[in-house]
């Protein structure tokens, strides 16, 4: 008999399939009550458990410990590292499944949205609107006319001039990086008729005409660009690659969206292509310092939109990872081999024993 502890979030449609594959299922922590566990109660929640499917608990050396029985474990994040320890995981023949993508669509939609801010000015004007007297009326005339200073017309200074911004169709939006979200973020882009262009080291020329984008070098994403868009991972090569000498090499006029992490940003030398308008603008979910700091300069630039790390928040998402982590079960339940695994290494004895099974 199997026994499961799920401290995901976990899509109660597919229990069916989950009863299927393990005899026993207890739910607890953050899956249940939005607060990740405290590490002793997590630990003694381990102590009878062959199948453990997290996502925020941190399964750390004294986690391991404290699960003798542990076969599998299945971290319902993009990188499992993050919560998981994968040595420590590896040292003891257990496979950490994970569900990378399972943000993808989510990332690439908000990725859009900011682009679309951009270029009309959506949360500015609406700030302006609804915050401030730049654009209310300040009465009627002598004669009951509305005065004509006050009114949404085509003047100088009225919300249709200050306002005005390009279209998508026909400008260029440059990907750094073009993993699974960068990929969604060239589709979405392509109908919106944008030219898509990419950086990244991994992807193929095969893998670019599938997706509908034009490989080029870093140099030629910051110059040919009307938008940067940021879809890359954090390793050592990127970790800061978007410094001052990108930066200027950029259009001056265009914008940046950074949806990713913000250490691949020189958010200094960013600070400065904006404040002296060399970008027309940058929009920010990820921040070197979450929350964001009530100091940070930021705040204070009028050409910038900042979004507090929401670009992967949907409420489908947890559909996403349900269904990718029970699909990865089911192959190793039945012998075959996991389409996602951190640390394949250990598999081939696992896949030889099928792990659980209602007996």
């Amino acid at each position: 008999m199997t026994n499961a502890l799920i401290t995901a979030r976990f899509d109660a449609s597919f229990d069916d399939r989950l009863r299927d594959l393990c005899a026993s299922t207890t739910r607890a922590g953050y899956g249940v009550t939005g607060r990740v566990m405290d590490p002793v109660r997590f630990r003694e929640a381990l102590g009878a458990v062959d199948v453990l499917i997290t996502e925020f608990e941190v399964m750390d050396a004294e986690a391991f410990a404290a699960a003798p029985d542990l076969r599998v474990l299945t971290c319902c994040r993009n990188e499992p590292h993050a919560s998981v320890n994968i040595a420590e995981a590896t040292a003891r023949g257990i496979p950490v499944l994970f569900t990378p993508g399972r943000n993808a669509r989510a990332v690439a939609e908000f990725t859009l949205g900011l682009v679309l801010d951009l270029f009309r000015g959506i949360a500015e004007s609406h700030h302006a609107l609804k915050y401030t007297d730049r654009f209310v009326s300040h009465g009627t005339t002598g004669e009951g006319q509305l005065d004509s200073t006050a009114q949404w017309g085509l003047e100088p200074g009225d919300p249709f001039d200050v306002f005005q911004g390009p279209e998508l169709a026909g400008r260029t939006l440059g990907l750094v990086g073009c993993g699974a979200i960068g990929a969604e973020i060239a589709r979405l882009a392509k109908a919106l008729g944008m030219d898509v262009i990419a950086s990244d080291p991994y992807l193929s020329e095969e893998r670019a005409l599938a997706v509908g984008v034009k490989r080029v070098p870093l140099d030629e994403v910051a110059s040919a660009s009307d938008v940067v868009v940021i879809a890359a991972k954090v390793t050592p090569e990127t970790r800061g690659m978007i410094n001052g000498e990108f930066l200027g090499r950029m259009r001056r006029g265009s914008y940046l969206v950074n949806t990713a992490r913000a250490a691949i940003v020189d958010y200094g030398a960013l600070y400065h292509a904006l404040e002296t308008h060399h970008l027309r603008g940058a929009a920010l979910d990820v921040h070197p310092v979450e929350p964001l700091p009530a100091d940070s300069p930021f705040r204070g630039l009028d050409n910038v939109v900042l979004t507090p790390h929401l670009a992967g928040a949907t409420l489908d998402v947890v559909r996403h990872h349900t269904r990718i982590a029970l699909e990865d079960l089911e192959r190793v339940h039945s012998g075959q081999t996991p389409r996602f695994c951190a640390n394949p290494e250990v598999l081939n004895e696992l896949t030889s024993a099928p792990f659980c099974g209602v007996a």
